[in-house]
């Protein structure tokens, strides 16, 4: 199974994303694998992992924070080879005012994840909707990755 999550992590952790508002609000990030947990069946396999992400954004507007953290998990479904058939992210975020990000990520066709803000409080809550497409920058393997992202809309 190491084997299956070590080939997940250069299919999945290159294309981490997150998001936070539009119209110009780009950053990098960081995020750290703390967890996996495996549910194994007899033709497949599914994955969840658990990251704890730094966001950091490049000139946030007025009244928003330089940075926030968030923790995403990543949903990963395996059949009979160890490529992935399946994939869902979801980070959550407490921004340092208290305001709040639900957002869901997909992968899409080049490799880069799309995520976009489902819910939202503050000021945050005008950016639902809003999407991001995210790229791995460096690939720390199982341990994390480090990554841009840019509004999508």
């Amino acid at each position: 199974m190491k084997k299956v999550l070590s080939i997940l992590a250069l299919s999945v952790l290159p294309s981490v994303a997150l998001s936070g508002a539009h119209g110009g609000l780009s950053g990098h990030g960081t995020g750290i694998v703390t967890d996996n947990e495996v549910m194994e069946g007899t033709t497949g396999a599914l994955i969840k992992r658990t990251t704890e992400d730094i966001w950091i954004w490049d000139n946030p507007p007025a009244g928003f924070p330089a940075a926030s953290s968030a923790t995403c998990n990543q949903f990963i479904a395996v059949g009979g080879a160890p490529q992935p058939i399946g994939i869902v992210f979801v980070c959550r975020s407490v921004d340092p005012d208290g305001d709040i990000t639900l957002n869901n990520g997909l992968p899409q066709a080049d490799g880069s994840i799309k995520l976009t803000i489902v819910a939202a409080t503050g000021k945050w809550a005008p950016y639902i909707g809003a999407s991001w497409i995210g790229a791995t920058d460096i690939d720390l393997g199982d341990d994390g990755s480090v990554y841009t992202f840019t509004p999508a809309n």
